[in-house]
């Protein structure tokens, strides 16, 4: 009998909040520090996922701003395109191989390009914990 698989979508948690490329960092930041965030995703007009901001990529730029009094930048002069995504019916156990090398601590969850959802390190750990208690009962 093979396990079932542990799928994304029913461990994945709904995002709470969104950046558009014009959001200036200072919003940016704000927004990261006030609702403890590490990141959030960068959408378009119609919530397609176009890129990804984190607490690093604002550091950088606070950090070239103090040196250099540059001029303010907004959430597509920083934001990393392309992010890695990923599929709400992705299986767990790949997520987690995936998360174990030099990858991102939070995923988008992509169905038909638009974002659905975002899953962290411990949504992922949460899920294992639950597999692996659930299999002992049987």
């Amino acid at each position: 009998m093979t396990k079932p698989d542990i799928l994304v979508r029913d461990h994945m948690k709904p995002v709470t909040h969104t950046f558009k490329a014009t959001t200036s960092v200072e919003e940016v930041v704000k927004t990261l520090m006030k609702n403890h965030l590490v990141g959030a995703p960068v959408v378009d007009e119609n919530r397609k996922l176009i890129g990804f901001i984190t607490e690093k990529d604002c550091i950088k730029e606070m950090l070239n701003d103090s040196y250099y009094s540059q001029d303010h930048q907004v959430a597509s002069d920083i934001m990393r395109t392309n992010p890695l995504s990923i599929s709400p019916d992705t299986d767990i156990l790949k997520l987690a191989e995936e998360m174990m090398g030099k990858r991102p601590k939070m995923y988008p969850v992509v169905e038909d390009g638009e974002i659905i959802g975002i899953i962290t390190r411990a949504d992922v750990l949460k899920a294992l914990s639950k597999s692996r208690i659930s299999s002992k009962r049987k």
